[in-house]
């Protein structure tokens, strides 16, 4: 894991909560989804803004999110392997991970 990402910029935070949250009506905080990643959780109420997670957002934000939220690659892994992969594989991620 790279850790110059820390800088933690508010701007940051706001463009990954409006991507992941971009087509639906539910708003989903990034610290929550942290929270359903560390916890293997996945609410159907969220699929969309779980999905965009994966699929949307450049790696080096997915980076910036894990070390900003403490999200640990094995933990990132399971959760895509479990819960996206089936639906929404994206190569790129699965290099970053594996």
């Amino acid at each position: 894991m790279i850790y110059r990402f820390v800088e933690d910029s508010f701007g940051v935070v706001q463009m990954i909560e409006s991507t992941i949250n971009a087509q639906t009506t539910t708003y989903l905080k990034e610290a929550n989804l942290a929270r359903m990643i560390k916890q293997m959780e996945f609410h159907a109420d969220y699929a969309v803004q779980v999905f965009n997670f994966f699929t949307d957002l450049p790696l080096q934000d997915i980076e910036r999110f894990m070390v900003r939220n403490r999200v640990e690659d094995k933990a990132l892994k399971a959760y895509y392997e479990r819960y996206v992969k089936e639906f929404y594989r994206r190569p790129e991620l699965e290099e970053m991970l594996f």
